[in-house]
């Protein structure tokens, strides 16, 4: 009898200290650096051709949007279940061409397009400090997953050089995320953020094209060109979130 008394106690103790719970949906803007360095791999036709080292490395704009589910679980303690979708986009092969032939050598060549487009999809669990005695700043660390769905647009060859097209390629990325901020308890509703976050992907190589393709119908092929790395982030984004 004392035991079940016992356990009904801290039962009721748990069940008083988590007060509410939240629901938020919001939108953030920001800049993401981003890059990727390592040896250019050219598989044509079986054959295997490596070159130089490529440092392609850039600053893009970020937009992306944020939802989640906050629960307080002792006045001082909140804890976020935060969601975050994302886009971005980078022209890794056209740095990392030029960073290794010189500027402007991809257009020179007669190259264009290979942009590489990123929808991040973040899950964060955020531990968030929330003073009783002073709420407008809220100061939050969270570790989570990321997943990065990365295609690249198709690579158009012309003059100086032989019309062709190297068909761009898509690619899943896991990694993980590191995420530090505030965010400012304006009103109950009306919160705004500002978030830093890493990203460190797991892998070892980026593959950018899949097929080639000769203009006029002349012939295809295989001929795959990927990269000794995978491109990794840090990210600043200023948002806001509503509180339901």
């Amino acid at each position: 009898m004392k035991v079940r008394f016992f356990n009904v106690l801290v039962l009721v103790l748990v069940l008083s200290s988590i007060s509410f719970s939240q629901f938020y949906l919001g939108a953030g803007v920001g800049l993401k650096v981003s890059g990727l360095k390592g040896t250019i791999n050219e598989a044509s036709n079986g054959q295997t051709t490596i070159g130089n080292v490529a440092d392609a490395g850039k600053t893009g704009f970020n937009a992306g949007i944020v939802a989640g589910y906050s629960i307080t679980a002792v006045p001082i303690y909140k804890i976020d279940f935060n969601f975050e979708a994302s886009y971005s986009s980078f022209g890794y092969f056209e740095q990392g061409y030029n960073s290794v032939s010189g500027a402007g050598k991809f257009a020179a060549a007669g190259l264009s397009g290979g942009t590489t487009t990123i929808f991040s999809l973040d899950l964060l669990p955020l531990h968030r400090l929330s003073f009783p005695s002073f709420r407008l700043i809220s100061p939050y660390l969270g570790v989570g997953v990321g997943i990065n769905i990365m295609s690249t647009s198709d690579i158009a060859i012309g003059p100086p050089s032989a019309s062709a097209t190297l068909s761009g390629n898509s690619e899943v990325k896991v990694g993980l995320l590191v995420a530090y901020g505030a965010v400012f308890q304006v009103t109950s509703m009306i919160q705004p953020f500002i978030q830093f976050k890493h990203f460190i992907p797991f892998g070892s190589q980026t593959q950018f094209t899949q097929t080639y393709q000769a203009a006029g119908g002349g012939g295809s092929g295989s001929d795959q060109i990927s990269i000794s790395d995978v491109p990794g982030y840090f990210n600043i984004q200023a948002g806001c979130r509503l509180v339901f």
